[in-house]
């Protein structure tokens, strides 16, 4: 198992350092970025639904499934307080500012936006709060502070699906191959957020891509806390670890996805059709994924 997941880290490390370059390598036009951010969405959602959730209740009790609550509160209330609640730094595209409850999306979808200066016309209502040198700084420090915490549960999902697998088939099942899907896909939009507020706040691109290789560690510090602390566990309560870990982190893979989802409900009737078809899309394949059981 140690083999497995030491390549799904390098990999997952690989993409995360990517998503930190592409600020830098290329213009992201806002439907693009949304229909990535949907079709990522999407794919999370599934794995939730057809790995996480069905692999607790079978390694637990159908009860495990209440420790997804839990997930899901725990990462909401870590977004509203650390990842998301900062002062965006000022936009170079007038008349379109933010506050501290400015969300990932959002935050992803204003940085296409000021490259492709497309007007989009967004009811936002975001107050206008000072944007000094201070509180710029602050703000891609509170950012990379939240989303290194959720990347550092993101491997314990990792680690608890590929044990779950391992547990019951001596191999990488479906279970694991789906959350590691997810986190491949979602994780560049992370490393994306941070180095671009690191930019825009006046950080030289070294230290930026310096602190992006620290977050891209965090998802096998993840892996590594789930593996030391299942090893100190018998292997009844090593299963019954396990179930509760995978059931925590459907909780908090259904929370990111919804952040970057339902606030396109109300801020984008354009391209309706285009993300909606990405966000079935990553669902889909998650349910293809699923199917890796029956071969």
């Amino acid at each position: 198992m140690s083999y497995v997941l030491s390549l799904d880290c390098a990999l997952i490390v690989a993409v995360s350092l990517l998503g930190g370059i592409l600020p830098l390598a290329t213009v992201l036009t806002h439907t693009r970025l949304q229909a990535y951010l949907s079709f990522s969405a999407g794919s999370m959602l599934g794995a939730a639904f057809f790995h996480m959730l069905p692999e607790a209740v079978r390694m637990g009790s159908a009860e495990t499934i209440r420790w997804s609550a839990l997930g899901l509160l725990s990462l909401f209330f870590l977004e509203r307080f650390f990842s998301f609640h900062h002062h965006e730094p000022q936009d170079s595209v007038p008349g379109h500012v933010h506050d501290a409850g400015t969300t990932h999306g959002e935050c992803l979808q204003d940085l296409a936006s000021q490259q492709t200066n497309q007007d989009h016309h967004h009811s936002h209502s975001h107050s206008h709060r000072d944007g000094n040198a201070t509180t710029e700084a602050l703000s891609w420090g509170t950012a990379a502070f939240g989303l290194a915490v959720h990347s550092l549960v993101g491997g314990v999902a990792l680690a608890s699906a590929i044990a779950a697998d391992f547990a019951e088939r001596r191999g990488v099942g479906a279970t694991g191959w789906g959350v590691f899907l997810a986190t491949v896909l979602h994780k560049p939009a992370d490393a994306l957020t941070i180095v671009s507020l690191m930019l825009r706040s006046g950080v030289p691109r070294r230290r930026a891509h310096l602190v992006n290789f620290g977050f891209a560690l965090m998802i096998p510090a993840g892996v590594a806390l789930f593996a030391l602390g299942l090893g100190q566990l018998s292997p009844v309560a090593a299963s019954t670890g396990t179930a509760v870990a995978l059931s925590f982190s459907a909780g908090t893979f259904l929370c990111i996805a919804l952040s970057d989802l339902l606030p396109e409900l109300q801020f984008h009737s354009h391209d309706r059709m285009k993300l909606s078809l990405a966000l079935l899309a990553g669902f889909c394949l998650m349910a293809g994924t699923s199917a890796i059981e029956y071969f």
